[in-house]
């Protein structure tokens, strides 16, 4: 089979609004109208696709993007979208899109990374991938006392917005051991998706903290913010409720210092296609950077 490859520019809507009705098909809850309406889809993320009659049966998406490794940028590709509709799979489809986008970019980008689904765990290594650990922190005692004053933005209220897009166009980098440069697009694919309600704003700090509380732990799952500060002197600041006794943070300290007494090894499917070592043992790859 040697079918025909269409990327997918923002700007054709019809392409565009077939590929949403894809995304629900193969993705369901995954959510991409709003994103698009907004004006986050940049030419810097590509679905390539299979059309048949106008629909899209099998796609892959290539984002680039600036990938730190060590404190050094490096031009790279995040692969995802991966799919294809129920009565076109085992025919090689999806393959034959890895294949190209691999092709398309190997030599003018340093390394390919995607996070994979459980059911798909063998499908990359054919094509060079291997699987990276990445690790979580956290902190069990003591736990700051409660003393919660951080503000929960509104993203209806317009002062708010743009507090979220100032802090993002402007942010520091939460990790440099393996972290990416200027993902305010897909940063805001998440806050449309699944993040609206946990964005906590600490004017002092100038900072939004994105963060979920479950019966007793807390997650603390990226920091947005200008300059580094203290966290510890925050997190009074954000608990809500007094009986939390963990708390976890899905990046390492490198850059904003945070209390933590354990790591704990992250069961996250993290795949890199690279000839560079990844030899750094607190790897934890941006939530909000990961498409």
């Amino acid at each position: 089979m040697n079918p025909e490859i269409i990327e997918i520019l923002p700007e054709n809507k019809t392409l565009v609004n077939e590929y949403l009705n894809f995304i629900q098909w193969v993705f369901p809850g995954a959510k991409f109208l709003e994103w698009w309406e907004k004006g986050f889809w940049t030419n810097d993320y590509k679905p390539f696709t299979i059309l048949e009659s106008g629909k899209i049966i099998s796609n892959v998406t290539a984002a680039l993007m600036d990938v730190i490794i060590e404190g050094q940028s490096y031009k790279a590709v995040q692969i995802g979208a991966v799919g294809t509709i129920p009565e076109y799979r085992n025919q090689g489809l999806s393959r034959i899109l890895m294949e190209y986008v691999l092709q398309e970019y190997e030599d003018k980008i340093d390394l390919f990374l995607l996070f994979a689904n459980e059911s798909v765990l063998e499908f990359y290594p054919k094509f060079g991938f291997r699987k990276l650990k990445e690790k979580i922190f956290l902190l069990d005692s003591p736990i700051p006392e409660v003393k919660f004053s951080a503000r929960k933005l509104n993203l209806q209220v317009s002062k708010d917005y743009r507090i979220l897009l100032d802090l993002i166009n402007q942010r520091n980098d939460i990790t440099r051991i393996f972290g990416a440069e200027n993902y305010g697009s897909i940063t805001m694919w998440h806050v449309f998706n699944n993040l609206k309600n946990n964005l906590y704003y600490l004017e002092e700090e100038d900072a939004i903290i994105i963060k979920t509380e479950k019966r007793n732990e807390m997650f603390i799952r990226e920091i947005i913010f200008r300059e580094p500060f203290e966290v510890l002197p925050a997190l009074s600041k954000i608990i809500e409720s007094d009986r939390i006794e963990k708390i976890y943070y899905y990046f390492p300290p490198d850059q904003i210092r945070f209390p933590y007494n354990k790591e704990t090894v992250y069961k996250s499917h993290l795949f890199v296609k690279s000839k560079m070592d990844f030899d750094n043992d607190m790897l934890k790859f941006p939530e909000t950077a990961q498409t």
